[in-house]
């Protein structure tokens, strides 16, 4: 059975607009869905996973020492460094965290002025400056040094400290996990149908 042009359905230039009106709020929500899952796992993998690699961790900066390179609220993305090994890799400029005492589990991070390695890390002492201070820190013995500063992520600190106090970082990381695999379950089997839809020949 043949059929002409004028057979075919008309579609009402209003229906016509609804949908297309559909199909691009669809498609901006979804660009933004992604956009925003891509966002947090890059943010994720900056602050967590990253530093966790390198044997480190990520720290809120708390105080204003070393501004202007670091303010109160950024993370700095710690590599671990071993003992043995800070006369040898730490150098003057880089930023380290050090721990002052040892029987207090607070962690500083400033600028390295001075080595000192007099005999083996046993006797190695690191002198340390923040940028914004008048004057330098107390010597510090290597096995102070917790790590150095490989990069760091403007005003993130603020976001932790909330979800420190309300216990959510756990969450935060497993609902980003989860939109990844939400976004999957739903995008995955469209394509695949629209893959098998067979094309329209008049």
């Amino acid at each position: 059975m043949s059929a002409t042009m004028t057979d075919l359905p008309k579609v009402h230039p209003a229906e016509h607009r609804r949908s297309t009106v559909a199909t691009a709020t669809k498609a901006a929500g979804w660009t933004v869905f992604w956009v925003t899952l891509a966002a947090v796992a890059a943010l994720t993998a900056a602050v967590f996973l990253i530093p966790q690699s390198q044997a480190g961790s990520g720290l809120t900066v708390l105080t204003g020492s070393m501004r202007p390179v670091l303010e109160p609220g950024d993370v700095v993305a710690i590599r671990g460094v071993k003992a043995h090994e800070v006369c040898q890799t730490v150098k003057p400029g880089d930023m380290v965290a050090y721990m002052p005492n040892t029987d207090d589990p607070m962690i500083i991070t400033h600028r390295v002025v001075r080595v000192y390695d007099y005999d083996g890390y046993e006797s190695c002492m690191v002198v340390t400056k923040g940028d914004a201070n008048n004057t330098e820190d107390k010597p510090v013995p290597a096995r102070a040094i917790k790590g150095v500063v490989m990069y760091n992520v403007p005003k993130v600190g603020h976001i932790l400290t909330w979800t420190q106090s309300h216990g959510a970082r756990a969450l935060m990381v497993i609902g980003a996990g989860a939109c990844f695999l939400l976004g999957s379950c739903l995008v995955i089997p469209r394509k695949a149908k629209l893959a098998k839809r067979p094309d329209y020949v008049i």
